[in-house]
């Protein structure tokens, strides 16, 4: 008889594992094994190497580096909000630059979000090199799940600007959920294809980490290339970055996670900013054009804010968020947890915030600490 149970228990047990190596569940496997998300993730999960090449361009440092405070207002906030790096460059030069909690120049450092900017810069090479005809053109063309299920009318720019209309809720926190998979589980393409129709594309904003998957996945097959080998081909060597950078994959290690985990030190992150402020060019080489990084920084002001009494959006473009605030207009890398790049072109500077704070109710869809870290940076830029 107990011969008979523990025969019946393995099999369950042996059904389970199962299910679990599946890809409806691989998910739960992964969640186990890695544990819930930190800016740390690339210790834990799989990764593919972003190299920075042989040839780094250190920043150069301005006469009054480290010279001015910010204020004991923003400090304390900056400080209680566990912030790691705290950085600010002006006319291409490094002003100031503080560090916490053991972290320095060497030390990389997850974007979560912030990294959809850089999926976007890449559409825009794509662009620019006539892999993709036009932003108008249907995603069907490139990625056959939006073929069918009502997705064939989802434009690529529908996607850069969170409005594709499908049924990715990124609110939704449950096990079972698109976000979960996209995170955890084992295969990017099998979360795209839960990916449904729920209204027309182009009309209304909602963040969905799955429209920039998706963008990934078309920024692949377009190139040919693996993400990790296209940003460090296309940004890092050129930009001179410092450091190899890492980018976390799905549980298989087939595809990038797009919409996230690009990981870096803080110094080659103000790279990609800098690289904007630049209207796309570094040194004597037009990385993204001109007319692209325009209007991936201009707010997409035709799409209906439906969370604020459908008022036109402004503070969204092509996976660029735009901060208004204290007399200037910051265009911003926003990444959970407080990943900040900002690109003042009023200034002609670039801020770069990176830690873990916590995620509190939104002001116009802005975390409260963007506010503060813009004000720091302007009680110093000169």
């Amino acid at each position: 008889m107990l011969k008979k149970i523990s025969i019946s228990i393995l099999l369950i047990l042996l059904v389970i594992v199962g299910l679990l190596f599946t890809n409806r569940f691989s998910h739960l496997k992964n969640f186990a094994l890695w544990g819930v998300h930190t800016i740390h993730d690339y210790k834990t999960h799989p990764t593919r190497l972003v190299e920075s090449g042989d040839n780094p361009q250190p920043w150069q440092f301005d006469s009054n580096y480290n010279k001015k405070e910010i204020p004991k207002e923003f400090m304390s906030i900056i400080d209680s909000n566990d912030t790691h790096a705290f950085l600010v460059i002006q006319n291409g030069k490094l002003l100031y630059e503080k560090y916490w909690d053991g972290y320095d120049t060497a030390r990389l450092s997850g974007s979560f979000s912030a990294a959809k900017s850089i999926i976007s810069l890449l559409i825009g090479i794509a662009l620019d090199e006539g892999k993709i005809k036009s932003l108008e053109e249907p995603v069907a063309n490139h990625i056959p799940h939006f073929q069918t299920n009502g997705l064939e009318k989802v434009r690529i720019k529908d996607l850069l600007t969170m409005s594709s209309g499908t049924n990715y809720n990124e609110a939704d926190k449950s096990y079972f959920s698109m976000n979960a998979y996209g995170y955890y589980g084992d295969d990017e393409e099998y979360m795209v294809g839960m990916m449904e129709r729920k209204e027309d594309p182009g009309i209304y904003w909602q963040y969905r980490s799955g429209d920039t998957q998706v963008l990934g996945l078309v920024v692949e097959k377009v190139f040919n290339q693996s993400i990790s080998q296209l940003v460090s081909d296309r940004f890092l060597k050129p930009m001179g970055a410092e450091a190899d950078a890492l980018w976390l994959l799905d549980g298989t290690q087939k595809h990038e996670k797009a919409f996230c985990c690009f990981n870096a030190i803080s110094r080659d992150y103000a790279r990609f900013g800098q690289l904007v402020l630049n209207k796309g060019k570094w040194g004597d080489k037009q990385i993204v054009s001109e007319q692209y990084i325009a209007a991936a920084t201009a707010p997409a002001a035709y799409l209906k804010d439906r969370y604020e009494n459908n008022n036109p959006v402004d503070f969204y473009g092509y996976q660029y968020w735009i901060v208004n605030h204290s007399g200037v207009t910051a265009v911003a890398q926003n990444g959970l947890f407080g990943q900040y790049v900002y690109i003042i072109p009023e200034k002609n500077a670039v801020v770069v915030r990176l830690g873990e704070s916590k995620v509190i109710k939104p002001i116009h869809h802005h975390q409260p600490e963007n506010y503060t870290y813009i004000d720091a940076a302007l009680s110093i830029l000169q």
